[in-house]
């Protein structure tokens, strides 16, 4: 197959990819669950508006409570999934007023055929949807009102003296017209869940969350489109097959020489010696990261407290549960902007005028976002910033926790960092026309959309639809990571295999291409499965099962390539200095085919994932994706930069050895021993008795649940002890022995490579 004509495959399955999902979001707008402008007792007494819904909205993302609990499933899988129990709450309170009314006595006073009875009574009280959408009112009845009452005082009571079952300290909520607020807010997710669309016979979040006693089981389209996944599965796998060996996608001789065994003695230029820097603040906000994974993984077992009383105190577990996500999205990123800077001059041949200043500026911008938006986090959290919580404090929406004014800075520092990148690069894209060219525009264009798609987090703001709000929000949780951090990874790693001998530019870019046609058009509208049962309209259940079940099939194509060609090398006898950040891209792409493709496309099946969302399968799903593919990834192109960084003398594979299988070690050990059984008994109990259930503090209170969480320190502490610190004692103890500055501005780095690519 023709490299042109896979190059238009790619641009055309992006462009159809993009068109479906932005046109899907343009027709969900008009079935979204309507906020009620006012809300009426049956005697027609306004008990609360739509200012309140959303007065409570905010407190819930100010207080960053989306980081310690869920909504609709979206959220923490520690604390409670608050529409879930908001809901039995509801049931409970409508069961009881039945019950006394027919019978006179309470719910759990009855026999079980009473009891029957008075479920089908409640099914029938709270399914009818009694909105208006010409008067803006919704009216409840005399039971749905006691239910609104019981909501209210539940809430009211955990946030105000606190609930150590769930890790709330007391006034975690200290305003009591905000507690009202807020439980207005969780009625109204509760009341979306369970009330039918109009003329239809499923709610406006497809039934979720399960809760037969409300009457929410899985829908027809749950059903169905499980079957069209796993029939879409084989289908595009065997096509995928067929085309590898059809056009030998993985076949082909690599380079004679290796630029990688020059890049060891080359000198450095300005840019890439302050490149460095970055390397020490990344391996620095990797250690925090997982101090404070350790930290969350502590309070799971033992909420609200610690060896260390003041501790518990000071940080709750948004605090904790806030960081851990945005010290991970911070030094994955750091690192990837410090590789390119590392990388731009070796590629355009030449170090541009000014470069190094340029990179200095950047490190400056990089350390005042995160310093900033991580402070900020935490004056959010306590209630500290009044009413510009948004702005400078927590947005309130896991993974995009940084205020308004730091995501901005965030989005501005990035559109730099690509700047400085092509700076370097451009002049070898105007003069060159060959296939090395066209892979080094592969890679630029990649960026290009690591860059524009953080922008769509931009799309929402405060007061937006909870549903539309979160639409846009997975365009940067899903896209940017799944879709387009697959993308820029595809090109990071095809060009790190041409620049370490273990493949040829033609060869790298046939696969890069072939597999970034797959990675978009499965990945791009396969990011439906996150709006299965968020409000969204219900075609998007279709679209998430079909495109998402393919999303595992293009995962381990590039690696594989450059495994033959290592194995090769070994046959050879010859000495590969590049071997553990090759090693890291393998366990990057180990982890992308078993974390991101086997169990996502588990999890993804909507039938499965009506019982699984908001447990820790998800955990488990996401840890083993994310660190274990973007994380390996990262700590590939940290060694490969660091090894052209620092004077080969100092070089120690031994120390790189522990920490490869420290990380890696650990990571299989927490998902698989500890996560992973954790969320298959989560998914049991919501198939059984409702998600509210499974979400519940008796459930982490179970003798099973607290032996696997208490023994999770074991692999945390090799993750961190046996992985992170070997990592961070190798870059600190080297970073002294940098390699001298010798190329200046303007001079060829060519040069001194000896080569002309």
């Amino acid at each position: 197959m023709k490299l042109n004509t896979l190059k238009w495959a790619a641009i055309i399955c992006f462009i159809v990819a993009m068109a479906i999902l932005l046109g899907g979001g343009v027709a969900m707008k008009k079935e979204l669950p309507p906020y009620p402008g006012k809300v009426l007792d049956p005697g027609g007494k306004v008990l609360f508006q739509k200012s309140n819904i959303m007065a409570g909205q905010d407190v819930y993302q100010r207080y960053g409570l989306m980081d310690q609990g869920a909504v609709w499933g979206h959220g923490s899988q520690r604390g409670p999934e608050f529409s879930a129990a908001s809901l039995h709450i509801i049931a409970e309170a409508v069961g009881d007023f039945f019950a006394k009314r027919d019978y006179g006595k309470p719910y759990n006073d009855l026999d079980n055929l009473q009891k029957g009875i008075i479920d089908v009574k409640t099914t029938h009280e709270i399914k009818p949807n009694r909105y208006d959408a010409a008067k803006d009112t919704l009216t409840l009845t005399s039971a749905q009102v006691e239910g609104l009452n019981r909501i209210k005082q539940h809430w009211d009571k955990i946030f105000k003296e606190g609930f150590q079952r769930y890790g709330f300290l007391p006034n975690t909520i200290a305003d009591e017209q905000q507690r009202l607020e807020i439980s207005r807010f969780f009625f109204w997710t509760a009341w979306v869940s369970s009330t039918l669309r109009p003329e239809k016979d499923y709610t406006y979040t497809n039934n979720w969350p399960p809760d037969r006693r409300v009457g929410n089981i899985a829908s027809t389209h749950a059903y169905f489109y499980s079957i069209a996944g796993v029939l879409a599965l084989l289908v595009v796998l065997g096509l995928f097959v067929y085309w590898i060996h059809r056009y030998g996608m993985w076949y082909g001789e690599a380079r004679g020489v290796a630029l990688s065994e020059k890049l060891i003695d080359m000198p450095l230029t300005p840019s890439q010696f302050q490149a460095a820097k970055f390397f020490a603040v990344v391996i620095l906000l990797f250690l925090l990261q997982t101090i404070f994974g350790g930290l969350l993984a502590h309070y799971t077992i033992h909420p609200g407290t610690f060896w260390f009383p003041f501790v518990a105190k000071i940080i709750p577990y948004t605090w904790a549960k806030t960081w851990h996500l945005q010290l991970m999205v911070f030094w994955i990123a750091t690192t990837w902007m410090a590789s390119a800077i590392y990388l731009a001059p070796i590629i355009g041949g030449r170090e541009p005028a000014k470069q190094g200043l340029l990179v200095k500026i950047l490190f400056v911008a990089v350390l005042l976002v995160a310093v900033g938006s991580l402070t900020g986090e935490v004056l959010g959290i306590k209630g500290l910033l009044g009413d510009w919580w948004f702005w400078l404090g927590h947005q309130g929406w896991e993974f995009l926790e940084l205020g308004r004014i730091w995501q901005i800075l965030l989005f501005v520092g990035l559109i730099f960092w690509l700047l400085i990148v092509y700076r370097a690069v451009g002049s070898h894209l105007k003069s060159h026309k060959d296939e090395f060219s066209a892979l080094i525009w592969f890679y630029v264009f990649s960026a290009v959309l690591v860059v524009a798609f953080f922008g769509f987090g931009l799309f929402y703001g405060q007061g937006s639809h909870l549903t539309m709000s979160d639409y846009w929000r997975w365009f940067v949780v899903h896209l940017w990571v799944e879709s387009i951090f697959e993308f820029f990874g595809i090109a990071v790693i095809a060009l790190l295999m041409v620049t370490m001998g273990l493949a040829t530019a033609r060869a790298a870019l046939r696969v890069a291409y072939f597999t970034a046609a797959i990675t978009f058009i499965s990945g791009i509208i396969g990011t439906a499965h996150h709006y299965y049962w968020f409000g969204g309209a219900a075609f998007w259940v279709g679209w998430g099962a079909i495109f998402s079940s393919m999303e595992p099939v293009p995962l381990l194509t590039l690696v594989v390539r450059g495994l033959m060609e290592y194995k090769d090398i070994q046959k050879e006898g010859r000495e590969f200095s590049y071997k553990w950040p090759m090693y890291f891209l393998v366990a990057a792409s180990f982890w992308n085919f078993l974390g991101a493709g086997i169990f996502g496309f588990l999890i993804n099946l909507p039938i499965i994932n009506f019982y699984e969302h908001g447990t820790y399968l998800t955990m488990h799903h996401a840890h083993t994706a994310m660190f274990g593919t973007y994380g390996m990834l990262s700590v590939a192109l940290l060694l490969f930069s660091w090894r052209g960084l620092v004077e080969k003398a100092y070089w120690n594979d031994g120390i790189l050895k522990l920490s490869f299988w420290g990380l890696n070690g650990g990571l299989f050990l927490m998902a698989f021993a500890t996560l992973l059984p954790v969320g298959a008994m989560q998914a049991w109990i919501s198939f059984k008795d409702g998600l509210w259930m499974a979400r519940s503090a008796e459930f982490f209170e179970k003798g099973a649940v607290v032996w696997l969480g208490t023994f999770r320190a074991l692999p945390d502490t090799i993750i961190i002890v046996l992985g992170v610190l070997p990592l961070a004692y190798f870059i600190i103890t080297t970073y002294p022995h940098l390699k001298a500055t010798e190329i200046q501005d303007g001079e060829s780095v060519w040069d001194k490579l000896g080569i002309e690519l």
